[in-house]
């Protein structure tokens, strides 16, 4: 249900990188999506999860829809994790230039894109002190540290962008989007105020809206912002039996909001530098959250068909007023990829430390990421 929550905790989840140890028998836990990493999409990943003032491709709906507005071609994107156990695919998109208006100079692109936000799975009884128990508390806020069973929840995102721009104003673009968010959850088990054993189903939708804009300085510097679930409420619908019956229920639930602030610069024709601000920030449910991160990257064409990336992600401030308050035991935690483009046909690959994982295997667990994308 109240997933939503799971990409702001997910920030701090790097910080026990370098942690030792196993996971109790008999308990599993998986987290995939785009919110329990730097954000999504191969080539970002690899450039430490820049993105705002960089996507040049369908992923540009998830970053910043106003770099829609400099995307000329219709193109289809696909990322999928890929060591994925839960869902099939990370991401899908595509980008629609609107040419009836160019003869003015309006630029107009859509994108549509489905991606999954989140998708998380435990089994077992996790102490009220663990990360796993402290995690589901704020994906599923109700939920007892005392928790013992079955728990399967995600949220998928339908989102709808426009970026526009015009030779009136050079170097502007803006853009929007809306979404249609959709989370659902399934509990099955015990706790300390269960009424014998519970199975609880959970169903929240939300209408979301997000704006960007882009502004090229000069030919080689770029300053771009992205402001998404600006006053986003979540209409949460709630079925739970155990030995006392069956009931419905529902409540409303207010969501964090989330800014990102980039600046981009072209060095050569070859060698591309970005660096950025994350923040999420504002009420869940009972708990107030404050999480600020910090990522770079670099990106050099080695050659006109091959690419080569790395990057870096800082936690800088991840704080919440139900006690959460981590100091990481590194400045950064690095990122690295390559990318291939064969005519109309692009592929890029990325190696990452994946958060949540990492802190539930109490070391570092790395994942891959694969994205392709064709042209038309």
């Amino acid at each position: 249900m109240t997933t939503m929550a799971i990409g702001r905790f997910a920030l701090a989840a790097l910080v026990a990188l370098t942690a030792s140890g196993a996971s109790a028998q008999g308990r599993s836990f998986s987290a995939e999506g785009s919110d329990t990493v730097m954000g999504l999409g191969a080539r970002h990943l690899a450039m430490g999860g820049t993105g705002t003032a960089t996507a040049n491709d369908p992923h540009a709906v998830f970053y910043n829809p106003a770099l829609l507005a400099g995307v000329d071609e219709m193109i289809v994107s696909g990322t999928r994790q890929i060591d994925a156990e839960l869902r099939p695919y990370a991401f899908i998109g595509a980008t629609l230039p609107i040419n009836l208006f160019s003869d003015s100079g309006l630029d107009l692109t859509l994108g549509v894109a489905r991606y999954n936000r989140v998708h998380v799975r435990s089994t077992g009884a996790f102490k009220a002190a663990e990360f796993e128990s402290t995690f589901l508390r704020l994906l599923l806020p109700g939920v007892s540290g005392t928790f013992d069973g079955d728990i399967d929840s995600k949220t998928l995102v339908n989102r709808f962008a426009v970026g526009v721009r015009h030779d009136a104003v050079p170097g502007l673009s803006i853009g929007a989007n809306i979404d249609w968010i959709d989370c659902k959850t399934e509990t099955c088990g015990v706790h300390s105020t269960s009424n014998g054993y519970e199975t609880r189903s959970v169903h929240a939708t939300a209408l979301s809206f997000g704006v960007g804009a882009s502004y090229e300085v000069t030919d080689r510097l770029t300053l771009a912002a992205a402001f998404s679930d600006i006053d986003t409420t979540l209409d949460v619908t709630t079925q739970i039996t155990d030995n006392a019956g069956t009931r419905p229920g529902g409540f409303q639930a207010a969501l964090p909001r989330k800014l990102n602030a980039e600046a981009a610069f072209q060095f050569n024709d070859r060698l591309l530098f970005a660096a950025g601000y994350q923040k999420f920030w504002g009420n869940y449910g009972a708990n107030a959250l404050n999480f600020e991160t910090a990522h770079a990257g670099v990106e050099w064409a080695r050659t006109d068909a091959q690419t080569w990336r790395a990057g870096f992600w800082a936690p800088l401030d991840i704080t919440t007023s139900n006690g959460l308050n981590l100091a990481p035991p590194f400045p950064v935690a690095p990122t690295v990829g390559m990318g291939w483009r064969w005519g109309a046909m692009t592929a890029d690959a990325a190696l990452y430390a994946h958060p949540l994982m990492t802190m539930h295997k109490k070391g570092p667990a790395i994942s891959a990421e694969l994205s392709l994308s064709y042209r038309f």
